[in-house]
């Protein structure tokens, strides 16, 4: 009798411990259901993005030149300085002349008498009291003197050193009382034409059918604002050992805010949507080249969505289906998620 009521205690007791367990692992389920996992999430908006190639570059000036002398002589005046604007055909410094000027007045005078003499020469011959030879022998005497003349102000011209192109002087070589010697290698100043700069940047044959000239590319500087740029040309030929073609941009300077030499990040717009659907580029997940987002729907509950991708930027990414605008994606917090999990959406980040 004893045995038997220790066994109906022992299996009571068994029971009861069984039920037990069973209840508190119930009660842990509820609790690790109810659970909200934190994320922070964005909506999915339309906005503008583009197709673009992004790689560096170097900014140059269209024109420049070394200015040298086409005379021989010693500088009198220097009139420009670095960083002056000068104007095509401006006075920039000035040779002494004395000898040319000297020389223009001899021959100046040389053709005033034989246009004189012409004169009453042309009045006898029309009389025919004087022969053709003898007419036309002063005539010829008449017009070397001319062209004797032009010479030597071409002499005193060219000892006044003018600009041959719009810019600024970016160095000044020649000092006053140097001698300058006729058509020599020595520049006298170097002028940069900066008011429109360019660009010279190598792209990718794999993009060469999406580039074309007067497409728009935006070049960022440390310490600046983004600068508008435009394709100027693209080279007819790919460069065989790079792979690259050789792609010029143009840059509006008017404004001077930009210096030839300037290293430049280049951003190539290929293509712009103005009303691509976008989301945060970190909301994508990308497993064996399938992407997906993380979608939190009116009852905090995230399901997975497949989705195919557009265009990207830095920060942005164009999808082309699996989202509608105005779904809410999580951003941050995806590593704990699975289809169907609760959710609490701490920020709606704007981007």
């Amino acid at each position: 009798m004893k045995k038997l009521t220790l066994v109906v205690a022992l299996f009571s007791s068994a029971v009861f411990l069984t039920g037990c367990n069973q209840a508190n692992s119930s009660s842990n389920s509820d609790t690790a259901e109810v659970i909200a996992i934190p994320v922070e999430a964005s909506l999915a908006r339309r906005g503008e993005i583009s197709s673009s190639y992004h790689t560096n570059a170097t900014l140059a000036a269209r024109a420049e030149t070394d200015v040298i002398s086409k005379s021989s002589g010693i500088v009198q005046q220097v009139l420009v300085e670095e960083g002056d604007y000068v104007e095509a055909g401006q006075l920039l410094a000035v040779l002494e002349n004395e000898r040319q000027r000297f020389m223009l007045a001899k021959e100046q005078a040389e053709l005033s008498r034989l246009d004189s003499e012409l004169q009453r020469m042309a009045e006898m011959y029309q009389r025919k009291l004087i022969s053709t030879d003898v007419y036309e022998k002063l005539r010829w005497q008449h017009d070397s003197v001319k062209a004797s003349v032009d010479l030597a102000e071409l002499s005193v011209r060219e000892t006044e050193i003018r600009a041959p192109i719009s810019g600024v002087v970016s160095r000044r070589y020649v000092k006053t009382g140097q001698l300058i010697s006729q058509m020599a290698p020595q520049s006298l100043f170097h002028l940069v034409a900066n008011a429109e700069l360019e660009a010279v940047v190598h792209i990718p044959e794999q993009q060469l059918a999406q580039a074309k000239a007067g497409q728009a590319a935006i070049l960022r500087f440390a310490g600046m604002l983004p600068v508008k740029a435009n394709v100027s040309r693209i080279s007819p030929v790919v460069d065989a050992q790079s792979g690259t073609v050789r792609t010029t941009l143009i840059i509006d300077n008017s404004v001077g805010e930009l210096r030839p030499g300037m290293f430049a990040q280049v951003e190539l717009k290929f293509d712009v949507k103005p009303e691509a659907l976008l989301v945060p580029k970190r909301a994508i997940i990308t497993i064996d080249n399938q992407h997906s987002v993380f979608v939190v729907d009116a009852e905090d509950k995230v399901s997975r969505k497949a989705v195919h991708l557009g265009y990207s930027s830095d920060s942005t990414v164009e999808i082309l289906d699996g989202v509608a605008t105005g779904e809410k994606v999580v951003v941050a917090g995806q590593g704990a998620l699975k289809d169907q999990s609760l959710v609490t959406v701490v920020t709606t980040r704007e981007f």
